[in-house]
């Protein structure tokens, strides 16, 4: 730039205008320059031979998904019916993430209110809610669907007694993709409808939904999709990037994977199968037959087809001079087993840990299974308070908490707070586990509710109910060793603060 520096400096005095003009296009030129070197730093960003594989064309959320999320349900639908890995790696992760169900724990000033809601909510999802199972059964489909399918759906339906009484869980099939335009009124926007799902504003005001599976072999009702106020809907998916109406299959990047492993499996059990075959090769001596005999020769056969021959098990050939034979012997192909176990291994990175999935633990230790357990339970938190607990086990005790309040008239009843219990976490190392736990107990950084509600259990009933056997105990006069009011962990008598013995203890 010293050139343009210098011609600047001679214009400047006879036409400053033009001088201004030149550096200002000399600075806007610098600026592009060094914005795009700065862009070319990002390696994935450069094109050539080594993006030629790379697709990274614009895209939104939803016109991946409606471009993609049907075949992927199908795909992945497929896989489970089929493939042992991601049958098993889905039936782990339903087990993880909602194992015998996430069940309420109402909470509420007035004891009477508390416990009403809890009995109410107890009976009504003990219960077939959807005509076959109860609440914990529909969820765990839900669940199961969220993962294969990208989305469940549950829609609620009156019974006898008032609202929200009945469920009814739909695929993500049922949804009608089909249906997506713009809405205006007066001339301005009015809405949206996104591959079946009626938005205003930030609100899902309506689903248009078959009433039975479209691939139903027989159905029933309309063969059309029906408009259903989003009030009486909840949709159950998982929310990857902002915009996104609907949710695509959790096996969407590992179904090539899967796939391909299941090709390579079939061709090693078949490639076993081949080195079990004793094959033959017969070479005859110049104007000889065959040892093994001439059979008839097949009519249109112009010598391109198998010969006849065939061996017997204990058959003793005899070969004329100038003939001999060979053996084919097909050899295995090194380091397939270690293939599909690294590939197995990424795949189920992306699902559960490799041992739940796969049920190999020959390679395993005590580190590497804690490690991988542990690791894994930050993937469930984050599915069962993100996905999970908000859009389809919280608006479902919401609903009847709503509908408890307008058949008894209890306002109160709309006040009432919830926690959750959540599926029981089997512990790789329980000693260490539990000692830990009530390390943190003991510090206070952590609520015996949290702890029990942890397992599942009500943490009120559960003491109570401790409570009640303590007593028992100390009327019978027993003293047991898993007693720690007693007996320490040594089983040393210990007497506890605040403790009253009873009648009788300690006289001689």
């Amino acid at each position: 730039m010293a050139l343009g520096d210098a011609i600047d400096r001679a214009i400047a005095p006879f036409a400053p205008g033009w001088a201004a003009q030149r550096q200002q296009s000399r600075a806007r030129y610098l600026a592009g320059t060094m914005a795009t070197d700065g862009m070319r730093r990002y390696d994935a960003a450069q094109p050539g031979r080594r993006a030629a594989s790379a697709r990274p064309d614009a895209s939104s959320a939803d016109g991946e998904g409606a471009r993609g999320r049907q075949l992927l349900a199908r795909e992945a639908h497929d896989l489970v019916r089929n493939n042992k890995s991601a049958a098993a790696g889905v039936r782990q992760m339903v087990a993880t993430i909602w194992g015998d169900g996430i069940a309420p724990q109402f909470t509420h000033p007035v004891k009477r209110v508390q416990q009403k809601a809890q009995d109410d909510w107890d009976r009504w999802a003990e219960s077939k809610v959807d005509g076959q199972g109860d609440w914990y059964g529909h969820g765990k489909i839900g669940v199961r669907e969220l993962i294969v399918g990208g989305e469940s759906l549950t829609v609620w339906a009156p019974d006898e007694n008032g609202p929200d009484g009945r469920v009814i869980g739909l695929e993500g099939e049922q949804l009608d993709g089909s249906k997506s335009y713009a809405e205006t009124a007066h001339g301005r926007p009015n809405g949206k409808v996104v591959q079946g799902v009626h938005i205003v504003g930030a609100e899902r005001v309506g689903y248009w939904l078959y009433p039975e599976h479209p691939n139903d072999p027989v159905r029933m009702l309309s063969t059309s999709s029906q408009y259903v106020i989003g009030a009486h809907v909840d949709h159950l998916y998982e929310r990857l990037r902002y915009g996104q109406t609907r949710g695509v299959s959790w096996l969407g990047a590992v179904a090539t994977t899967l796939r391909d492993l299941s090709d390579i499996s079939d061709a090693r059990r078949l490639r076993e199968k081949i080195q079990n075959c004793l094959a033959l090769v017969i070479q005859p001596g110049e104007g000889s037959g065959s040892p093994l005999g001439v059979q008839g020769v097949r009519e249109g056969d112009d010598g391109t087809k198998p010969l006849g021959e065939t061996l017997s098990p204990g058959m003793i050939v005899r070969l004329r001079p100038g003939e001999t034979t060979s053996t084919i012997n097909p050899q295995p192909s090194q380091g397939t087993v270690e293939f599909i176990q690294q590939e197995l291994a990424g795949i189920s990175a992306n699902m559960v840990p490799y041992h739940l999935m796969t049920g190999d633990v020959s390679q395993a230790n005590y580190s590497g299974l804690r490690a991988a357990m542990n690791g894994s339970y930050a993937l469930v938190d984050d599915w069962q308070q993100n996905e999970v607990i908000p859009l389809l086990a919280r608006p479902a005790a919401l609903r009847r908490l709503r509908r408890l309040a307008l058949s008894t008239g209890d306002k109160r009843f709309l006040d009432v707070r919830m926690s959750w219990a959540l599926p029981v976490r089997r512990l790789v190392d329980p000693i260490k586990d539990l000692m830990g736990e009530i390390m943190e107990i003991r510090a206070g950084l952590k609520l015996i509710s949290k702890g029990l509600a942890e397992r599942g259990i009500n943490a009120e009933d559960h003491l109570r109910e401790v409570a009640r056997m303590n007593k028992l105990i100390d009327d019978l006069g027993l003293a047991l060793d898993s007693d720690p009011r007693r007996l320490t962990d040594s089983g040393v008598l210990q007497m506890a603060a605040g403790y009253i013995a009873p009648k009788g203890e300690g006289q001689q």
